[in-house]
């Protein structure tokens, strides 16, 4: 194997390795979102509406729906982040802001 093919070989995996870290992230962050909502929506919504529980995966449509309705972001200033550390702290952030939106909902609920 020549050093072409080994530099071509490594360039394919850090490719492969990127893209399936991207999905990985996009899961990760679907999955506590969907739950964060769906969860809520169980304390506060169902009882107050009479409304039926969600779902997970209802959850997140429901989340993807007002995110949509809402807009894309239309910030006109750039981030001075690459790609690689937006991506990163957007998987550590999302759930430590899931987390606190659940700790919140659990004192609005235990006073209620």
């Amino acid at each position: 194997m020549t050093t072409k093919t080994m530099t071509a070989g490594i360039a394919a995996s850090a490719v492969l390795g990127g893209f399936a870290a991207l999905l990985l992230s996009f899961i990760w962050v679907a999955a506590w979102s969907g739950f964060t909502l769906s969860v809520l929506w169980g304390w506060f919504v169902v009882p107050m509406f009479g409304l039926p529980a969600l779902s997970v995966a209802q959850a997140y449509g429901i989340a993807l729906v007002v995110r949509a309705a809402k807009g894309l972001d239309t910030r006109t200033e750039k981030s001075p982040d690459s790609f690689g550390a937006a991506l990163g702290k957007a998987c550590v952030l999302a759930p430590i802001a899931c987390g606190l939106l659940l700790l919140l909902g659990w004192v609005a609920k235990a006073w209620a």
